[in-house]
């Protein structure tokens, strides 16, 4: 489909949009996220992971720019770590399967969501469920903004946004009210916020951060008693002064109480924690005194994290030839993977690349095994396992128009990822304002747990606290 670009860029930088009726309530669905950013100070700088997920909409670099840039002015003191992860041309359908990838395994604090269609199939739905199933995330959802010829979806698909809003405790931001009364109110025409018939230019992407950072802020009046039970922080100095036997523990001798934690260094004395979630971060103490720490092993249910197959992740495979589309939408495994990279070879593909043979191969598994993209496929160790209708060349080839096939000895790379740590070495916290937090184990089935966190006898352990995650859906 053909768009129409505007005549010209505006010369004129638009006006920012008047307030929203019942702003006051705004940000009641992000108190977490929200308190982590506000209550960041010079003495006490909290860790704050956002991801801007999506497809061209949320895509783009400026827009990541300028809520990157809203974020740090208004929470100087925060210490944000912003990604954006968004596949043009990706919608729900698509998306649905590479979130495992890209939106799960990066976990983060606060999520901002946009992507057309999904409403009829549940794709749409799948994928906020799936937020909420696997991760703590608070939710932003962007419904949808007018394109330049009056002719995008401004009634069913924003209901079914506002629906899963309601349904999944997600803050709306209601663009498909908001950006039509703009224009109105400025008597600007349907196209002078876009670039093309579709994407925003300049001034819509900053009334879309505009929109969007009116909700990103603490609000008092909505307290959230779920952020307790959703991420749970265990004070590792509680058993030592309370003598408090129901969270943290110590299976022999207790360890020392420091300034703002405990410190153990005996290996017979490990620090144990039953708990129920899917994520646990151990945080480093900041010692009076600056001490060189050692190592601690991690048990989880008794065995070291490496041995639960949970606890790794597939990275997003490779880009098709010409294209920002991954090649393969998802990549599982069905065996306990190694912590390695991978490239899968096309020796074989006929014109369209509808059907192509390929071999796989790990550079720690080596060798394992050939199959042919009409068919699913599992190699010999179970370590790579592909669903036929995952493959994307062919839909490359037609939506980018390619006259020819990816040749014979196209690679195809994604890696294996550990997300845990069988040794914690604490960093040596020299900054005394930031929280130096270490996941040992993300991925794991969210129910209950025991931890072990055991010192090597290398050197002193400095513990502030454990963190841990539980997503609100099983």
């Amino acid at each position: 489909m053909t768009v129409a670009l505007c005549a010209q860029e505006p010369a004129v930088p638009a006006p920012p949009p008047s307030p929203e009726p019942n702003q006051a309530l705004f940000g009641q669905h992000l108190q977490r996220s929200m308190a982590l950013l506000d209550t960041s100070s010079k003495q006490r700088r909290w860790p704050v992971k956002v991801l801007i997920y999506g497809q061209s909409i949320t895509g783009s670099s400026l827009l990541t720019k300028m809520i990157d840039t809203f974020l740090r002015q208004r929470y100087p003191f925060a210490d944000i770590t912003l990604e954006n992860r968004s596949i043009g041309g990706f919608g729900a359908d698509r998306l649905v399967r590479t979130m495992e990838h890209d939106l799960v395994s990066y976990y983060p604090d606060l999520l901002i969501f946009h992507v057309y269609g999904g409403e009829r199939t549940g794709d749409l739905e799948r994928i906020v469920s799936n937020v909420r199933r696997f991760t703590t995330s608070d939710i932003v959802l962007l419904n949808h903004h007018q394109n330049g010829d009056g002719k995008a979806d401004l009634e069913f698909g924003p209901k079914v946004l506002r629906y899963l809003a309601q349904k999944y405790d997600c803050e709306l931001v209601d663009v498909t009210a908001n950006w039509p009364r703009y224009l109105e109110e400025n008597h600007f025409p349907s196209t002078r916020m876009l670039r093309d018939n579709v994407h925003p230019n300049p001034d819509g992407l900053a009334l879309l951060t505009t929109l969007v950072g009116r909700h990103l802020i603490f609000n008092p009046l909505s307290p959230s008693p779920s952020g307790m039970s959703t991420v749970r922080w265990y004070e590792a100095r509680r058993p030592l002064e309370e003598g408090g036997t129901n969270e943290i523990t110590f299976t022999g001798a207790p360890w020392k109480s420091d300034t703002e934690g405990v410190i153990g260094d005996a290996a017979a004395s490990a620090l144990r924690l039953q708990f129920e979630g899917n994520r646990i971060d151990a945080v480093e103490a900041h010692t009076k005194a600056k001490v060189v720490p050692g190592t601690a092993k991690i048990l989880i249910d008794g065995k070291p994290p490496s041995q639960n197959p949970r606890l790794y992740a597939v990275t997003l495979p490779s880009r098709g030839p010409e294209t920002w589309f991954p090649c393969i939408r998802r990549v599982r495994f069905e065996s306990l993977p190694l912590v390695e990279d991978w490239t899968l070879k096309i020796t074989e593909i006929n014109e369209d690349a509808t059907r192509f043979r390929f071999q796989v191969a790990g550079s720690k598994t080596g060798p394992d095994g050939e199959g042919v993209s009409t068919e699913n496929f599992t190699s010999r160790s179970k370590r790579v396992v592909i669903e036929s209708r995952d493959w994307m060349l062919a839909d490359i080839m037609k939506i980018f128009k390619q006259k020819a096939p990816p040749p014979v000895g196209y690679e195809v790379k994604w890696s294996i990822v550990a997300q845990f740590t069988d040794t914690w070495k604490p960093e040596q916290a020299a900054d005394s304002a930031k929280v130096y937090a270490t996941t040992l184990a993300q991925g794991l089935s969210n129910g209950p747990h025991t931890l072990e966190l055991i010192p090597n006898g290398d050197g002193p352990i400095p513990v502030e606290a454990i963190q841990v995650y539980r997503p609100p859906m099983k």
